[in-house]
């Protein structure tokens, strides 16, 4: 039994002690944090914290306003303008504590979707990547003068809740996202600030310890650094709100404090930033002390010290400038075991080399991690924790960035962030809650080897996934593996299995005006060629003969009308009195009579019994003879227009392709892929055939009622020409009112800076821009600039394409720069191995799977898994050399991991 006392004494003995070790005595050091709040309570749903000194604070979560790596400098003053306002509208006896804190993370689907197996590779690929997230929050608090004894003063309660809301205000109508904390929000950003733990769900704080060096809490250290030493303040004689990194020889904007995002072997950095109002008066009587105390001692110390002070009287006096006190820390927190002098000496060095030298002298660390509580910065001490400066000044010294985020949109097409994060767009700028464009048409452009087609690959996947019908046409069998994997229509066109459809068999209710324009320009490119100028008279008679064409089929011809005998009348006889001057007019009006019978007589012979490009030839080579007769015209050659039509009329090489009717299936499909690779060369044909398949687009863009994409890669250039510039402004405008869009995609600068066409049809109407790494253009970039309407803030972020230091710990990627509006951004085309495999266009890799495929006889998705597992157990990074090593053997590995 005395053992056991014995033991239970001991046992005592010990917890007290490690309770001393960890909390101290008990005295005024163990009660530093229960003296912070008096309590949190909620007011008009705004959080209030108050302190048990009496100061009242209110907490606003926002979102920085300036894009990391945004490439806009007037950006950054824009910030300091807006926050020297700020400081402004509160005024004395107030104080703004910004927090800007940043955490390291592990990325996870937390959405619960049920995705395609593709999509459900993608996250999976990403998941437990780590990247560095950050919010901030910005506490307004209101000092009480120190006394005795506290009460309640309505007039400053009401002042705090007026400028709290005013604050708000400013910050919205300035576009930035802004949302006061409510009780139970600021409590709980209050306790993970105590714990310092952004990043868990739940939160715990044990075995809390202070000394000079650190903050120890559990299994985590936090050491805090003052930006700026008050007795001995190195900052730069002027300072700006941003810096500039060098990429790619181009000169990037960044945040002056951009470093802080970046520290090594952190677990989460908390940046502060304390704005005390002063009096003005007060301080600037105290300022012309300070000026004639070092005035009355002549030596050239004081004469420097009396030279600053009266260009900061100057500035003030001249700009109306705001005097302003200011506190700056950093607060580190790692992992114990990390070696806090690695993230000491990276902060000296980065901030050395922008002439700012953090303070060596931060022995005061627990009273700087208690000073830094929201609602609590008026602890920190006047004397030798804060430093007198400008509001301007004060304000470059804010974080003033934020990072990519998912954007709040029902369409989302992911991309990685410049960290290599996924993030969801509203590619078309149109579906999400900030409607950035009028149209979802766009316009890619990419030098040969610049991931166009991957990239392009990664849109339509995640754009079908999405319940959108997509229409592809392509010259490169670049979208071979996705349709196949999607089990989508691919057509390639060759001489056998032509692309066929029958333009002219339509219905009485389809007949309309805009189909009389599209048949119009197919035979006008049939008898003139894409690229020929068109007299009006041409485009007149072929527009007749289609509308009389069209009504011998629905309604047939017995006779002219009294109106058009009229006309004929009119027009037949100046043609004749002009031909037959020994004539009289009555006999001139009595042969005119009996042409206009004959005219007749023939046209009425004219039947229509079917609709085909067969029946239109017999119909038009006739009736174009009429119409030149009828109207006098002589200039029309009857042999060019039957010559050029005849390939196209039975018995031609391309009969088919305007005789056949379109598979009617098309209309039911997905996902079609119109491969042309094969006439790509034929100047004549290649531009029919994608006349075809837009005119199919057309057709069931009015059909189908779901979201629909026509992607046109290199084969637009075929009707880029005169001719076709109308029909592709008309289809451009039409596909917006269809919940469609239409994109093209190219690689040749020569084809966007040498065409009107391109210019005027097709950018013009494209309100999305896609540009991939133009270095290779970068000698030409200032007219694809003009063109595009690009800026010089657009410009400077395109040259950052690629050329970032991003790359550690990611698998090869490729990034665009995608502009919604006038809203740009660069993201990431970072894709796992099975999307690869699905897109790639390699030759072997292509043979390789279709082994898999043909060896397993199991469908196209189970290939990929089952090829990808193998490629992942063999240990070979590259995909060219597994897959030569597949060829090689000609069998499935099957490969088996290693125990």
């Amino acid at each position: 039994m005395t053992i056991y006392v014995i033991i239970i004494f001991l046992a005592i003995c010990l917890g007290m002690a490690v309770s001393v070790w960890a909390f101290g005595t008990g005295g005024k050091r163990s009660r530093i944090f229960q003296d912070i709040y008096f309590t949190i309570e909620e007011t008009e749903g705004i959080g209030v914290l108050y302190s048990k000194t009496g100061e009242v604070s209110a907490m606003i979560r926002l979102e920085n306003p300036v894009a990391k790596f945004g490439g806009n400098i007037d950006a950054y003053y824009d910030y300091t303008k807006l926050f020297s306002a700020i400081c402004a509208t509160l005024g004395e006896d107030y104080a703004l504590h910004k927090q800007d804190i940043f955490t390291r993370k592990k990325f996870s689907d937390d959405s619960g979707e049920k995705r395609e197996f593709l999509s459900d590779s993608y996250f999976g690929y990403f998941k437990n990547r780590e990247y560095t997230d950050s919010f901030t929050y910005l506490t307004i608090t209101q000092e009480c003068k120190k006394s005795r004894l506290f009460s309640y003063d309505g007039k400053k309660w009401r002042d705090f809740l007026v400028k709290i809301r005013k604050v708000a205000d400013q910050l919205r109508d300035a576009g930035i996202k802004a949302s006061f904390l409510n009780r139970e929000e600021a409590s709980a950003a209050v306790d993970r600030f105590f714990a310092m733990d952004f990043a868990n769900r739940r939160i715990s704080v044990s075995s809390f310890k202070a000394d000079e060096e650190c903050v120890g809490m559990g299994d985590r250290n936090c050491k805090i650094y003052s930006l700026v030493d008050v007795d001995c303040i190195n900052l730069p004689t002027q300072i700006r709100p941003y810096t500039k990194i060098e990429v790619n020889n181009t000169s990037l904007p960044v945040d002056l404090m951009s470093v802080l995002d970046s520290i090594p072997e952190i677990e989460s950095v908390v940046y502060n930033q304390m704005i005390f109002m002063p009096g003005q008066k007060r301080e600037l009587a105290m300022l012309d002390k300070k000026r004639n105390r070092h005035a009355s001692v002549p030596n050239p110390g004081n004469q420097i010290a009396v030279e600053d002070i009266e260009k900061v009287q100057e500035v003030i006096a001249r700009e109306n400038k705001q005097l302003v006190y200011a506190h700056f820390n950093i607060m580190v927190t790692c992992r114990k075991g990390v070696d806090l002098q690695k993230p000491t000496n990276h902060l000296e060095n980065v901030f050395g080399r922008l002439g700012i030298h953090i303070s060596r002298k931060s022995y005061n660390q627990l009273e700087l991690f208690v000073n830094s509580f929201p609602g609590n910065c008026f602890k920190m001490n006047p004397e030798y924790d804060r430093f007198l400066t400008i509001s301007d000044a004060a304000m470059c010294l804010m974080y003033k960035e934020h990072a990519q985020h998912s954007e709040d949109t029902a369409l989302k097409i992911y991309y990685t962030d410049r960290q290599g994060v996924p993030v969801a767009i509203d590619i078309s700028g149109k579906e999400g809650a900030n409607k950035l464009t009028d149209n979802s048409n766009f316009f890619c452009l990419g030098p040969s080897g610049s991931g166009k087609s991957f990239h392009m690959n990664s849109v339509v996947r995640q754009l079908h996934e999405q319940n959108t019908d997509v229409v592809m046409v392509d010259t490169g069998n670049s979208y071979e593996g996705l349709c196949e994997y999607l089990g989508g229509k691919y057509i390639a066109y060759t001489e056998e299995k032509p692309i066929t459809m029958n333009p002219f068999k339509i219905s009485r209710g389809e007949y309309n005006i805009e189909k009389i324009d599209f048949l119009k320009n197919l035979i006008l490119m049939i008898w003139k060629g894409s690229d020929s100028r068109i007299p009006e008279i041409e485009f007149r008679i072929v527009e007749q003969i289609i509308i009389d064409y069209y009504d011998a089929y629905f309604n047939g011809f017995t006779q002219y009308s009294s109106e058009q005998r009229e006309v004929l009348m009119k027009n037949l006889f100046a043609a004749a009195s002009r031909k037959h001057t020994n004539m009289l007019p009555k006999e001139v009006d009595e042969m005119v009579r009996k042409q206009i019978d004959v005219l007749e007589a023939r046209r009425a012979a004219l039947k229509v019994t079917e609709l085909s490009f067969n029946s239109f030839f017999d119909y038009s080579f006739d009736r174009l003879e009429q119409i030149c007769t009828e109207n006098d015209i002589t200039t029309i050659s009857y042999s060019t227009y039957s010559t050029m039509l005849q390939p196209f009329y039975k018995g031609g090489a391309y009969e088919k392709i305007l005789n056949e009717n379109v598979d009617s299936t098309l209309f039911d499909e997905t996902f079609i892929v119109f491969e042309v690779d094969a006439i790509k060369e034929n100047k004549k044909l290649f531009p029919i055939v994608t006349l075809i398949i837009m005119d199919v687009f057309l057709q069931k863009m009015r059909l189908k009622k779901n979201r629909k994409v026509l992607v046109i890669e290199e084969a637009w250039k075929a009707i880029a020409s005169p001719l076709m510039a109308e029909y592709i402004k008309y289809l451009y405008k039409t596909a917006r009112k269809f919940w469609a869009s239409v994109g093209v995609v190219t690689q040749e600068i020569q084809d966007i800076i040498g065409s009107e066409i391109v210019k005027e049809a097709i950018i013009n109407n494209s309100d999305v821009v896609m540009l991939l790494d133009q270095s290779k253009f970068k000698e030409r970039f200032d007219e694809i600039k003009k063109i595009l309407g690009l800026t010089d803030v657009d410009c400077r972020k395109i040259f950052t394409i690629n050329r970032l230091e991003n790359k550690d710990g990611r698998s090869f990627f490729r990034e665009v720069f995608i502009r919604r509006g006038a809203d740009g951004n660069v993201f990431g085309v970072e894709e796992p191995r099975e999307c690869y495999m699905t897109y790639t266009t390699e030759r072997a890799e292509k043979e390789a799977l279709k082994l898999y495929k043909r060896q397993l006889g199991c469908s196209h998705q189970q290939a990929i898994e089952v090829y990808c597992r193998d490629w992942s157990l063999s240990g070979i990074s590259k995909s060219l050399a597994f897959a030569q090593k597949v060829n090689s053997e000609g069998k499935v590995l099957n490969l088996q991991p290693i125990k």
